[in-house]
């Protein structure tokens, strides 16, 4: 299993967006702090801005109504 892109603030991001997110902030990290990190650096504790614990989209979950075919910030085809 391939993570292709994470869901948080209600829509679906790709791993370099998600990364940016964490860095500038957008994504935080609440307590109790996990020590581990996912294939793509992002600690197992994130959440989003609403308090929601962000999610991961892996290759073979199932697309629903199409809607893990790009990012909502870049665009970029997952």
């Amino acid at each position: 299993m391939k993570i292709i892109g994470y869901t948080y603030c209600a829509d679906i991001h790709c791993p370099a967006c998600a990364a940016q997110d964490a860095a500038v902030g957008i994504l935080k990290r609440m307590p109790p702090l996990s020590m581990g990190t996912d294939e793509h650096g992002l600690a197992f504790d994130l959440i989003d801005r609403e308090g929601n614990p962000i999610r991961p989209v892996f290759d073979i979950d199932e697309d629903v109504d199409g809607a893990f075919t790009h990012c909502g910030d870049c665009y970029e085809e997952l």
